[in-house]
């Protein structure tokens, strides 16, 4: 079997190649390193996690007749938490598996994605939760780790990881 290479750059989505992040400065396209596509790679996958998460889920059910729509765009999105608690353990833990479930659902790159939840000292309304899984690229799966705020608030939540573009 041929050996897959190692040292080359991470093919980005067809998505992540065409959006110019920084449209006002005039450049070659140089080809990206490794290093750099990784990045790329894990940017492109927080953007579209903060997507998903800030993306509100209608609260009308499909029918029975068309389960399928559960895992289609009409049901993409993350559950309104405006009514969350901060002090509920039972929203804590509903919250968690919501953010696993919808991540296995809507996010394909991720694999193995543990949601858990850390304390947050001095805010009533803030909650944080750390995203970790591996994120499927070639030639094997790179571990990767998301801080993630939510504003109770604002009801927004925002990612922040290491390594990001």
């Amino acid at each position: 079997m041929p050996r897959r290479d190692v040292t080359g750059p991470v093919t980005l989505s067809v998505l992540d190649r065409l959006i110019d992040r920084d449209p006002k400065t005039r450049s070659s396209e140089v080809p990206l390193s490794r290093a750099q596509s990784l990045r790329e790679l894990k940017w492109a996958l927080k953007r579209d996690l903060e997507w998903l998460l800030n993306t509100r889920q209608t609260i009308d059910l499909a029918p029975d007749s068309a389960r399928e729509t559960n895992r289609s765009v009409y049901h993409y999105g993350f559950a309104d938490v405006s009514s969350k608690s901060v002090l509920s353990t039972r929203d804590h833990a509903d919250l968690v598996r919501d953010m696993e479930s919808a991540i296995a659902t809507f996010e394909p790159r991720l694999k193995r994605a543990r949601v858990r939840m850390e304390p947050v000292e001095g805010s009533a309304r803030t909650l944080k939760f750390v995203i970790e899984g591996l994120l499927c690229m070639d030639p094997a799966p790179e571990p990767v780790r998301f801080d993630t705020v939510l504003e109770l608030g604002k009801g927004e939540y925002e990612i922040k990881g290491a390594d990001l573009a």
